[in-house]
């Protein structure tokens, strides 16, 4: 039981930990504001598992119009995250250039390191800038 209350409690860090990361946030708002500049709406927000009614841990990117189309940045208490589209806009690592879901694990099984966790946000922003591309 301490183990899966360790655990869930690491996803809620993690994304709290998302929320307040101001290059993260500066990327993030840095995309909306582009989208914007060429007419595109965007919304983008961080949910909390079980706040607000949201079932999971994650950050969405989201695009209401002409399409409806988005990109989440889901964290789970294993701990593993994944980022999963509406459009095969993620870089992979294999041969396949893009897919629409991709998962990651933390290399010492514990917790990610900074560097995997820059890995991936940096991944998400590319995916956000590719669904732009397909949708628009």
């Amino acid at each position: 039981m301490s183990s899966n209350l360790a655990q869930t409690n690491y996803a809620q860090q993690l994304i709290h930990k998302l929320e307040k990361d101001k290059t993260f946030n500066i990327e993030l708002k840095e995309a909306s504001n582009t989208f914007l500049e060429k007419g595109m709406e965007t919304y983008y927000d961080f949910y909390e598992k079980d706040k607000r009614g949201s079932f999971f841990n994650c950050v969405i990117f989201y695009f209401p119009e002409p399409r409806q189309s988005d990109v989440g940045l889901f964290i789970e208490p294993t701990p593993s995250l994944y980022i999963k589209a509406d459009h095969r806009v993620i870089p992979m690592q294999d041969a396949k250039p893009y897919s629409m879901m991709r998962s990651f694990t933390p290399q010492n099984l514990q917790s990610f390191s900074t560097k995997e966790l820059e890995d991936i946000k940096h991944i998400f922003i590319k995916a956000i800038y590719k669904t732009a591309e397909q949708i628009y």
